[in-house]
């Protein structure tokens, strides 16, 4: 039997320590900094930003030591150790990538590059059935996180399409810091061997180390803690966020699925060893194309409805949110006054009394909510989805060149 619930402790022990590395710490600095940038952007367009700083950051580290565990969990039940990962060759290769396109800062890319070059020359030598099932099993991480993040990584936009509408949209975008414990072998004499050491069944680990050890000793298989980071974004333009956000998991959790199975046979089959190297880029970039196309082409999901005002998002700590309201609803009246305008909604504002109901049309479903303004403010706290007007707003941008583009921007301003 899988001892799971010692390997569970050992992991959380060692996700803990790695809170003591400064690297974490500056990787955290990093994802503070980039909802530092949603935040410039959500005040520009609305003058209001949803959650504060610290709330984001604090929500980031929750969700990534969450999915640190579990991805720590699954490399553990494989046996990945990083004795043979090449992550040497693996993050040279990635950051030379993010200076063609900040998206390619992904181990889908740079593993699967270091794993065809191996594969196909003989250099650098790693563990190729390793390399890709760290891939897999790091994205299967990330599709669960994706899933379960919840709103607040979704900032409204106002943007400009290539046709010149101006429609609402949603940036989804999220920053985890993921502390993982990876495991690392080491030869040890048999009667070296710590007492404590967990007992694991026969058939552990799934990818067996292709050496043996010297003559007398034994593997050991110790916890290293390891600082790693994941990131996720998209944009909602024909679907609501949440529909988009669970699109975009379930896709990436079948790529990594079909991936962690060639890599895991891969490792007896070695004929298949050049079929998941090439899929680990190729399909993921695929995955990529394929979504956006979708969400790009499809027809804008945040426009002005026929009849009544359509919400793009609601302001923490408002009536609105209070009530529920999500993106995509349309308010149709307010105490009987029919709304067909921001400033019919303004005006409306205005004239009922502190306590009100609100009529909701909510996909097929009529609602009336019942709510009252709170501390004297007549404020309901909805964005409304723009009226085709608007003095700043944000343009889709075609395929950069990630820090070259950004340093010949800086040297043209210069």
């Amino acid at each position: 039997m899988f001892p799971w619930q010692d390997i569970l402790l050992l992991i959380v022990r060692g996700t803990l320590a790695v809170f003591l590395e400064p690297m974490l710490w500056m990787i955290i600095a990093l994802v503070a900094y980039q909802y530092w940038q949603l935040q410039r952007t959500q005040l520009k367009l609305f003058g209001v930003y949803g959650y504060t700083l610290r709330q984001q950051v604090s929500l980031a580290v929750l969700y990534g030591c969450l999915g640190g565990v579990v991805g720590s969990f699954l490399l553990t039940v494989v046996g990945i150790t990083l004795n043979q990962l090449g992550l040497n060759y693996i993050w040279p290769v990635a950051i030379a990538l993010m200076f063609i396109n900040m998206r390619f800062l992904c181990f889908a890319y740079a593993g699967g590059l270091v794993a065809i070059s191996s594969v196909l020359f003989g250099w650098p030598q790693v563990n190729v059935p390793q390399v890709l099932t760290l891939v897999a099993v790091l994205h299967i991480t990330e599709a669960f996180l994706i899933f379960i993040s919840g709103r607040y990584s979704a900032v409204p936009l106002i943007l400009k399409k290539d046709d010149g509408r101006i429609v609402g949209a949603f940036n989804l975008q999220n920053f985890w810091p993921l502390p993982l414990v990876l495991m690392a072998v080491v030869p040890v004499a048999g009667e070296q061997m710590p007492a404590e050491v967990v007992k694991m069944p026969e058939w552990w680990p799934l990818l067996k180390l292709p050496m043996e050890p010297p003559p007398g000793h034994t593997w050991l298989y110790a916890m290293m803690p390891v600082v790693a980071a994941l990131g996720y974004t998209d944009m909602a333009i024909s679907s609501l966020p949440a529909k988009r956000r669970r699109r975009s998991a379930l896709h990436l959790a079948g790529y990594s699925l079909v991936l962690l199975a060639l890599a895991l046979l891969s490792a007896k089959h070695a004929w298949l060893q050049i079929a998941a190297a090439l899929l680990s880029p190729l399909g993921h970039e695929y995955l990529i194309q394929r979504d956006n196309r979708y969400e790009t082409g499809g027809k804008p999901r945040f426009v002005p409805p026929p009849q009544g005002v359509m919400v793009l998002d609601t302001v923490p700590d408002s009536p609105a949110r209070a009530l529920g309201l999500k993106p995509g609803d349309i308010l149709l009246s307010l105490d009987g006054i029919p709304l067909n305008s921001g400033w019919d909604l303004a005006h409306a504002i205005s004239l009922v009394g502190i306590k009100f109901k609100l009529d909701i049309r909510r996909q097929d479903d009529l609602l009336q909510k019942e709510a009252s303004f709170r501390g004297g403010e007549r404020r309901l706290g909805v964005i409304l989805v723009p009226d085709g007007y608007a003095e700043h707003y944000v343009e889709l941008a075609g395929e950069g060149f990630g820090l070259i583009d950004w340093m010949r921007q800086k040297w043209k301003r210069r």
